[in-house]
């Protein structure tokens, strides 16, 4: 009786030891639940009623992409589109390969192999909180129906409270089949694509795809002003709203930034995607963050 008694015991301490590791296990291998990113914040204070001079404003953070760049300290690399789910009709396959770096500039390149299109989506380990921010760009030459750019920032709190929740600023936003044009927009809960209220500015801009212009805001705790190649050329302005909430101002925080090139979807026209569009290359010359002391 006391060596039946011995092996029930030893049987139940190891079937609760393998019911634990299993367990354990099962959480280290899960795939659901990502670590949230903790991003660097660079801030600048609200500056309330004061008038701000741009021109005596600080540069706080840059990225020249010159030889001495190392892309995995400023960017993650991401494998799907996780900002915004409405995308089940896009073509591209995220890879890291499709960004490079060579002659000073930062390339995302789309491609077609056999039946494969690929592509590049990326975001800052960095988030930045009011200033003036300027990215400096090329967009693809081909000026054929397929490709979707934007150079933009989401709320920080993304994970948490969700998109368009989060908040997002579209310095520029450029479709392929829309030669010479692009976008400023703001996404928010109260303005959003989803409802058909998304704020957005169009323009146009002749050498779009043949040069590098400089897309830029002006963002404090009153105003998102939009502006290309110099902050006093303004195109548009977004004023916080007289009643400001989390609603129709998530603008008040913290936000990262991505660079996305996408391949196909509904957004980039009824004729489809031209295959002799690719490789179609985005260049990232610079960007720079600045604030007011």
């Amino acid at each position: 009786m006391k060596l039946n008694k011995f092996y029930f015991n030893r049987i139940l301490v190891v079937t609760l030891i393998t019911l634990l590791l299993a367990g354990c296990s099962s959480t280290d291998d899960s795939t659901d639940s990502e670590p949230v990113l903790e991003r660097t914040k660079i801030t600048m204070e609200p500056t309330g009623n004061v008038d701000v001079d741009w021109e005596t404003a600080t540069m706080v953070w840059n990225e020249e992409f010159n030889e001495t760049t190392v892309l995995d300290d400023i960017w993650v690399f991401e494998s799907k589109n996780t900002t915004n789910p409405d995308v089940a009709d896009q073509l591209q396959v995220y890879r890291k390969e499709n960004v490079s770096l060579s002659g000073g500039t930062m390339k995302i390149t789309a491609k077609k192999k056999a039946a494969v299109y690929t592509s590049a989506r990326i975001n800052s380990k960095y988030a930045f909180k009011y200033g003036r921010i300027e990215i400096s760009a090329k967009l693809p030459e081909q000026e054929k129906n397929g490709i979707w750019a934007k150079l933009v920032l989401i709320g920080d709190n993304e994970a948490t409270v969700g998109w368009p929740q989060c908040g997002e600023i579209d310095i520029m936003e450029y479709f392929s089949h829309k030669a010479n044009e692009f976008n400023n927009n703001i996404h928010s809960a109260a303005n959003n694509a989803f409802d058909g209220s998304l704020i957005s500015a169009n323009h146009n801009l002749e050498t779009v795809e043949e040069e590098f212009h400089a897309y830029g805001i002006l963002w404090t705790d009153r105003y998102i002003k939009f502006y290309v190649d110099d902050p006093g050329n303004i195109l548009y302005t977004f004023n916080r709203p007289s009643s400001p909430n989390d609603n129709n101002w998530p603008f008040d925080k913290p936000f990262y930034l991505l660079v996305d090139m996408v391949v196909g979807g509904k957004y980039i026209g009824d004729n489809g995607v031209d295959d002799t569009l690719f490789p179609a290359e985005m260049e990232i010359d610079y960007i720079r963050v600045y604030h007011i002391q």
